[in-house]
C-alpha cells in the first residue's frame, strides 16, 4: 500500500513537472518569471589605493663635506669632535695664514717690479713725444742728387736721384717707437690687473681662514689625515632611503606619493618619491640582479624617535582614485566582450546593465559608467536569471525585530515602506 502511495506521489510530481517545462517552451506568451535572489551586495563609494611594498630605511636628508684646500693656507686643526651636534655658523675648521701672506708678499713685489717698468715706459713715450713735437717745428729737409752709372757695354749714363725728405722720416721713425711702447706698456698693465686680482683673492682667503657649518646636525667624521673630504656633516632633518630591482624601479616615478609604517607600531607617516636612480649601484654584470637607490622626501619633519638606519615599511602609490565607485568583481559577467551586472531596482524588478570598468585592486573593481553608488548589485546569480523579471528575496524574520527598525532612521523608514509601495 505504501508503495502503491509512493508511485502516485511520484508520478504526479513528474507530471507537474512536465507540464510547467511544456508551458514554459510551447506558450506563445511570455511568463513572468520570478526571479529567487538569496544573496546580493551594496555599489559603494570609496578610495582606491594601488600600492608597491618596498623596504627602506631612515638617512640624513642632507650632507656637508669639507675638503682641504691648500690655497687658503696650511691646515691650522680642526675645531670640533667627532658626534658633536653643530648650527648654521658654527665653525669647524680653521687654516694658518703663514702660506697665504707669503703669497701675498710674492704677489706685492712682482706688482711692484711691473709698475716700474710702466713707469719707464711712460717717460721714455713722453721723452719721444717732446722730440716728435720739436721735429714738427723744423723745415722740411730735402737734397737731390745726380749719379753716373756705367751700362754693361761701357757708355756711360747720368740718374738723377729724387729729393729725399729726412724731417718726415725722422718723425715717422718716432711716431712708430711711440707705438710700440705703448702697446709694451698696456702688457705690463695688463700683468699689474692679474697680480692685483690674485692679492685680493687671497686678502679673501684670510677672511676665509675659518671655515663654518651651513647645516644643523652632528658630526659625522673626521680625517686628521687630510684624505678628502676631510670633515662631513650630516643634517638632523632625515629622509627614507631604499634600494628597487629592475622591474620595480621601471614603475617608480617622482612624485608619487608614500606611505610609510613602522614594524609593531600603528605609527605612520607620508611622503613623496623625491629621487630614482636610473644607474643601478653597481657595476652591472650578464646574469646579475640589479639594484637602484630611490628618496623619499617626507611631508612632515619626523618627531625626533626615529634614529638614522631604522627600517621601515614603504608603499609607494602606484595608482590611486579617490571617491570610486566599486563593486565585487563577482558581480560582473562577462559575455560577448562586455560586462554586465544584474541590480535589484526599486520597483522591485532585476534590470541587466552593461559596465565601464576601471582600476582594479584584488576582488575589487571600480565601476566608471552603469553603476551608481547604494545600488544593489546581484552576488550570487540564479542559473536562469531573467532581465525585467521581478525577483524575491528570502524572508529573514530574526531582522524584522523592534531593535532592527528602532536603529534605523525616520528617512530610512520611509524609504523602505515608499520601495515596498512602488513594487506593487
Amino acid at each position: 500500500m505504501k508503495l502503491k502511495w509512493k508511485l502516485l506521489i511520484a508520478a504526479v510530481i513528474t507530471l507537474f513537472i512536465a507540464l510547467n517545462i511544456t508551458l514554459i517552451f510551447t506558450s506563445e506568451k511570455e511568463i513572468n518569471r520570478v526571479n529567487y535572489i538569496s544573496k546580493w551586495t551594496v555599489a559603494n563609494e570609496q578610495d582606491l589605493i594601488e600600492t608597491l611594498p618596498v623596504a627602506g630605511m631612515f638617512m640624513p636628508k642632507e650632507e656637508q663635506f669639507f675638503y682641504h684646500d691648500q690655497d687658503k693656507g696650511s691646515f691650522q686643526g680642526f675645531l670640533v669632535e667627532k658626534g658633536q651636534a653643530v648650527e648654521p655658523g658654527t665653525a669647524v675648521l680653521e687654516y694658518s695664514p703663514q702660506n697665504i701672506n707669503e703669497t701675498k708678499s710674492a704677489f706685492q713685489m712682482e706688482i711692484d717690479r711691473l709698475n716700474q717698468e710702466v713707469a719707464s715706459l711712460d717717460q721714455h713715450i713722453s721723452q719721444m713725444e717732446q722730440l716728435l713735437a720739436t721735429s714738427n717745428t723744423m723745415p722740411a729737409s730735402s737734397t737731390g742728387t745726380s749719379q753716373q752709372l756705367q751700362t754693361p757695354n761701357d757708355d756711360s749714363i747720368i740718374v738723377q736721384v729724387e729729393p729725399f725728405d729726412s724731417t718726415a722720416y725722422i718723425q715717422q721713425s718716432i711716431a712708430r717707437d711711440i707705438e710700440n711702447k705703448e702697446l709694451d706698456k698696456s702688457k705690463l698693465e695688463s700683468e699689474v690687473e692679474k697680480y692685483e686680482e690674485m692679492l685680493t683673492a687671497a686678502d679673501s682667503s684670510m677672511i676665509e681662514l675659518t671655515a663654518e657649518s651651513m647645516i644643523s646636525g652632528t658630526v659625522k667624521e673626521l680625517k686628521h689625515t687630510l684624505e678628502n673630504p676631510i670633515l662631513t656633516i650630516i643634517s638632523n632633518e632625515q629622509k627614507i632611503e631604499g634600494e628597487l630591482t629592475e622591474d620595480e624601479v621601471q614603475q617608480i616615478l617622482p612624485g608619487m606619493k608614500v606611505l610609510i609604517t613602522y614594524e609593531n607600531s600603528n605609527k605612520q607617516l607620508e611622503g613623496t618619491i623625491d629621487t630614482v636612480s636610473v644607474y643601478p649601484e653597481e657595476t652591472p654584470e650578464i646574469g646579475k640582479e640589479n639594484s637602484y637607490l630611490y628618496t623619499v622626501q617626507l611631508t612632515e619633519p619626523e618627531d625626533g624617535t626615529s634614529v638614522f638606519g631604522q627600517h621601515v615599511n614603504v608603499k609607494i602609490v602606484t595608482n590611486e582614485v579617490q571617491g570610486a565607485t566599486t563593486v565585487p568583481v563577482k558581480t560582473i559577467k562577462h559575455t560577448d566582450k562586455k560586462q554586465v551586472s544584474y541590480i535589484l531596482g526599486a520597483g522591485g524588478y532585476v534590470e541587466r546593465r552593461q559596465l565601464d570598468t576601471g582600476m582594479k585592486l584584488d576582488h575589487t573593481v571600480e565601476v566608471q559608467k552603469g553603476v551608481e553608488a547604494g545600488e544593489l548589485i546581484v552576488l550570487d546569480r540564479p542559473l536562469l536569471i531573467k532581465s525585467n523579471h521581478p525577483f524575491i528575496t528570502p524572508l529573514s524574520p530574526t531582522k524584522n525585530t523592534k531593535a532592527s527598525y528602532g536603529a534605523m532612521s525616520g528617512m530610512e523608514i520611509f524609504k523602505t515602506i515608499s520601495k515596498g509601495f512602488l513594487s506593487r
